[in-house]
């Protein structure tokens, strides 16, 4: 119990810690640019965080599912090798299709990207270390390169506010350089080559996973891009300003602890669901369930009384219309962490079909949502419809999760039905 209880606390340590320094560099950007150079700037980034949840969707998310159930250490290793191989490809690829949309895309939105561009691979590698760590239960390993990626992105924030340098462009390029660090310790550490993998390999061995997870995956990247675009098209680039802020500040802590949780509870339920052990998978679900709902009490408690005081303050007061969604927005925050208990569960079942089905069902209507709600009233209109979508992604969830959990049972009599 106290190796479990180690665990737990790295990984929740290790995702406070990239939590924090993310939207320390969101926060950054809106308290020393301009309200609408903010917005640039967090588009750009919006662009980044896409890029990277591809490589989630086509490798970290994927790993942590499928690495649990390979005894050997030489096999897990060869699938650690490949998914680095993987990531590497993928990262070379945003490298182009970034520097393209910089140079083809309209400058009032796309200005800041040529700063994300080479550093997509780090970015990607570093990510896919933490994973890497995490599916083997060593959260703490994972902590220690995470530490070092944010010391050196630290440093180089310093750097930029005592020099008077400080831009979008140059504040993207501060994370970049401590991923790039990040990444060089890990593999000066596990002595895994990215060079030596074959991504071939790897599509093959987790192209039962792929498919729906990768879909899954990719559908919930690009329905975040699509908030941030349409926010600036249908309203501006200074109510994505406000948008950022609050989600970062109520939204993103929520976000971050359910990476921390899938992290950390994936790879159990996997093996709960590898043995057919459906009492266990229960159990464990309906622990997160009690707890995550507890956290999203707080987090109404705190942000919504306390929204228009500390904005009135912020900036002097630039940012104070956006309190008006910050009910909203917790209220959103509160529903993502009543769903992940369902999605661990679902992953681990190896359900991906149903968990696109799910995605699918919030993404429209988180969508539609929104833009119903920003032509209707403007930017509090936009925030309730997205709440609005999260309720019914989670409701869809919720109803999937006990189908799934039904059809474990029935196969658990089954000999090699569920490992199989």
């Amino acid at each position: 119990m106290s190796g479990l209880r180690g665990r737990t606390v790295a990984g929740l340590a290790d995702q406070a810690l990239v939590a924090l320094t993310t939207a320390g560099t969101g926060l950054l950007g809106t308290s020393v640019l301009p309200v609408h150079e903010a917005g640039l700037m967090l588009y750009a980034v919006a662009v980044l965080v896409f890029v990277q949840g591809l490589g989630r969707a086509f490798v970290g998310d994927v790993l942590l599912a499928h690495v649990p159930r390979f005894a050997d250490a030489g096999d897990r290793r060869r699938q650690f090798a490949n998914a680095h191989a993987t990531s590497a490809t993928l990262g070379l690829l945003g490298v182009v299709v970034l520097l393209a949309g910089w140079l083809l895309g309209p400058q009032h939105y796309v200005a800041d990207l040529v700063w994300c561009a080479p550093f997509v691979p780090s970015i990607l590698l570093q990510d896919l270390a933490r994973y890497t760590y995490q599916s083997r239960g060593r959260q703490s390993q994972a902590l220690i390169i995470d530490g070092c990626w944010v010391v050196v992105q630290g440093a180089c924030v310093a750097a930029l506010l005592l020099t008077g340098h400080v831009g979008g462009g140059p504040l993207i390029a501060c994370w970049g350089i401590g991923a790039t660090v990040g990444a060089l310790v890990f593999y000066a550490r596990t002595r895994i080559n990215p060079l030596g993998g074959r991504p071939a390999r790897w599509l093959h061995d987790t192209r039962h996973l792929l498919g729906w997870f990768t879909g899954t995956g990719v559908l919930a990247q690009l329905t975040t891009l699509l908030i941030a675009s349409l926010v600036q098209g249908i309203l501006s680039a200074t109510a994505y300003s406000g948008l950022r802020l609050v989600q970062i500040v109520v939204l993103q802590p929520a976000q971050s602890f359910v990476m921390a949780l899938n992290g950390l509870l994936v790879p159990r339920a996997s093996a709960f669901a590898g043995a057919g052990d459906a009492t266990g998978l229960r159990r464990q679900t309906r622990t997160v369930l009690a707890v995550n709902a507890a956290i999203g009490a707080c987090i109404l408690a705190v942000a919504v009384p306390l929204a228009h005081p500390l904005l009135s303050l912020y900036r002097s007061g630039a940012y104070l219309a956006v309190a008006a969604i910050a009910l909203p927005i917790a209220l959103q925050a509160c529903l993502y962490l009543l769903q992940i208990p369902f999605t661990v569960a679902m992953r681990g079942m190896h359900r991906a079909r149903m968990l696109f089905t799910q995605y699918l069902a919030y993404s429209m209507a988180a969508l539609g949502g929104l833009v119903l709600g920003a032509v209707l009233g403007g930017l509090p209109g936009a925030a309730w419809g997205l709440m609005s979508g999260a309720a019914i992604g989670t409701a869809v969830q919720a109803s999937l999760y006990r189908v799934a959990v039904r059809k474990l049972v029935a196969l658990a009599g089954k000999p090699g039905a569920v490992t199989g």
